[in-house]
Parts: C-alpha cells; structure tokens; sequence
C-alpha cells in the first residue's frame, strides 16, 4: 500500500510538471492569432487617431503589444493595447490605443517636449529666477469609467494641449514636479521674497493635487555632482535628498497642504564633511572624537583603523558624513554605534561615492535621534551581521 502511494504521487507530481511545461512553452495559436491582429488593427488606429487629431500622416517605426500578467497566471496576456512609436521629421513620439477593433481614442505624448518648454517658461515668469532644469511628470486623472488600462499613462493625453494653456493645464492634470536652480538661493527665505508665488504653488497643491519640488544648487558645479536627480518622479518629493546635501543650497516642497523648506548646514570636523538640516542657529550638531569606546559586540570584532567619532544632536532627522576617499580609499568599512532602549546597538554602514569621486559618504537616519558613533574598520577584518 505504501509502495502504491508513493507512485501516484510520483505519478501526480510528473503530471503536474508537465502541465506547468507545457503552459511554459507559449501561447496557443489563437491567442498568437489575437495579438497578431491587435498590433496590426493598433498600427492602422495609431495612425488613423494621428491624422485625425494633429492632420499629418506618421511614420511607423515599431509596435509592442501591451502585456499583464497576474500573480497566478502562467504567462503574461495581451491586454488588447498597443504602444506605437512613431516618427514625424526628427520628432519620435508614442500612442497608447486598442487595438482589439477599429477606434480612434487613443492617447500620445506627442506635444511632451513643447508641455515641457512651456511650463519652464511658465515658472521662470512666476518664481522670477533663472531654471537650470526642469522635470515634469504628468497623466490624466483617473476616472471610475475609463475603459484606458494604466499600462501607460505618463505623459499621455487624449486631449491636444492648447499652446500657451499651461496654467490650466495644471489643474486639469496630475502633476509632479521638480524645479533646479543653480543660484545658491536660500528658499526658507522664499515665502518672504516671493509671497506671490508661494500662494500659487500652494493653491495648485491643495486644489489640483500638483507636487511640486523646488532645489537650489550651490553651482552648475554642484548640480553636475549631484548624486540624484530623480526627486519628484512618481510624487515622492526630498526622500533622499540628504546625500545631496553638500551641493544644495535649499530645497522648498509643495505637496497638499503644506509648504516645506529646509536650508542644509555643513560642518566640518578633522577632514571630513558633516551635513543636516539647519534647524537652529549655530552648530546643530556637536562633534567629538575619541570621547567614547568602541563597544566589543557580535555585530563587529577587530579594533578601529580610527579614533571614534561622536555626533550629538537633540534633533531627529538624517546626518550625512563625507569622508574624503584619499583618507581611507573605497573599500573601508564604517559601523556606527548607539545607545537605545538601554542597550548599544551597532550596524556596517551602506556607502555610497559621490560623482567627481572625491568623498565616499554614509548617512545616519536619525529616526531615534542624532547621538550616535562611527569609526572605520579594515573590510578584511570585519564582518556585519
């Protein structure tokens, strides 16, 4: 009896191998047959939807067919779009339309490089300052009714965009943006310089929903060294923004109802470059080495290559340190300790290197405070748990 079992599970487990085989070998011929006629029927909507709403014939350069696929699906299935890029002159755009029968509703970014143009200019005239970059994202705000998959949907419009219509524009749409300057402004001081523009951009935030990040760099200089550029994308605003801290200036966000603006502060301490928000006058942070021991715990054994350094702050919120790579090249290790709940806790550091090379960097979440210590230690030595 127990032989027997043993085959029929054998037996089913073979079995279901090859079910899960044979769903890995492709799709059936009629579905091969449907997306063949969805990129095709897509191809003639993208440029009959083309013609009718811009009136010039386009060239079609590729076609991909829109997938989806399930958490329990075995194979990824035509949801029955396509994305259809195209050529006019030198200008390469994209449609986003069905393709399961003729229709011409579809969506473009099209007009994306003039929505662009218009909306730097438009700030330029609001904020009164020149604008190194400009990053804008946007997309149609959902209706409960519309037919559209999210597959695509940055950038794409249904509706043609009315030159010099940007202000509107702006409520119609979900918006995200990013605005760069490399004007070494203080933006803590903008509500005060610029109250005009702050009500707009607040207005804008509360009633269309628009998230809006202003930075200013200290140069072009320190733009180009900026580690990220990729604030704002997808509505997240500052996440991060603290390991550029040693390039920017100020950073003022807008999102819902509320207005942020943080100033960094610099401080340096025995070669190296300490960064926070600048939450008070003077020092925020007190910076110290060789006050305190390294604790021997399971996290790290072996002694420092350096002194232990200690950062003490009231404040919570992140801490970066840059540390020049000549000091102890990239491949040195960095543990922080502190003290929580009663007891030393110590972790390895992540590194990161800045741009131009000259510094690797480690930054402290602070979410429990600023205190904490680091020290550097030989990587060969050491080993994180």
């Amino acid at each position: 009896m127990y032989h027997r079992f043993l085959k029929l599970l054998s037996l089913g487990i073979i079995i279901s191998l090859m079910c899960i085989f044979l769903c890995a070998c492709g799709y059936s011929k009629e579905e091969k047959m449907r997306m063949d006629h969805i990129e095709e029927q897509g191809k003639e909507n993208a440029a009959d939807y083309i013609r009718n709403k811009y009136g010039f014939i386009p060239e079609i350069v590729d076609t991909e067919i829109c997938m989806e696929i399930g958490d329990t699906d075995p194979l990824p299935w035509a949801n029955g779009y396509v994305i259809v890029s195209m050529i006019c002159g030198d200008k390469k755009f994209q449609v986003h339309i069905n393709g399961e029968e003729p229709g011409l509703r579809g969506r473009d970014n099209f007009q994306q490089e003039q929505i662009r143009n218009e909306a730097e200019a438009y700030f330029r005239d609001l904020l009164g300052y020149d604008i190194y970059d400009i990053y804008l994202e946007y997309k149609e705000k959902e209706r409960p009714d519309d037919s559209f998959p999210s597959c695509h949907v940055k950038y794409m419009l249904e509706k043609s965009y009315e030159t010099g219509d940007f202000k509107n524009f702006m409520k119609e749409y979900s918006i995200n943006i990013r605005i760069d300057d490399c004007e070494n402004q203080d933006l803590t001081e903008l509500e005060r310089n610029k109250p005009a523009a702050v009500k707009c951009l607040q207005e804008y935030a509360r009633e269309s929903g628009m998230k809006a990040i202003l930075i200013s760099y200290k140069s072009e200089a320190d733009y180009q060294n900026g580690y990220e550029h990729v604030y704002g994308r997808g509505g997240v605003l500052d996440f991060g923004i603290w390991d550029d801290g040693l390039y920017i200036n100020s950073y003022a966000s807008f999102e819902e109802e509320d207005m942020d603006a943080c100033r960094f502060e610099l401080q340096e301490y025995d070669g190296m470059v300490f960064c926070c928000i600048d939450r008070e006058e003077g020092n925020d942070l007190i910076i110290s080495k060789s006050q305190n021991k390294w604790m021997e715990l399971e996290e790290n054994s072996g002694n420092p290559l350096s002194e232990v350094y200690s950062i003490n702050r009231e404040d919570s919120g992140e801490i970066t340190v840059y540390i020049p790579i000549e000091r102890y090249g990239k491949s040195v290790s960095v543990f922080i300790q502190y003290f929580r709940e009663n007891e030393w806790r110590q972790y390895e550091c992540n590194m990161d290197v800045t741009r131009d090379k000259k510094y690797i960097f480690i930054t402290y979440q602070g979410v429990y405070g600023g205190t904490f210590d680091f020290a550097f230690f030989n990587p060969l030595k050491n080993k994180a748990v």
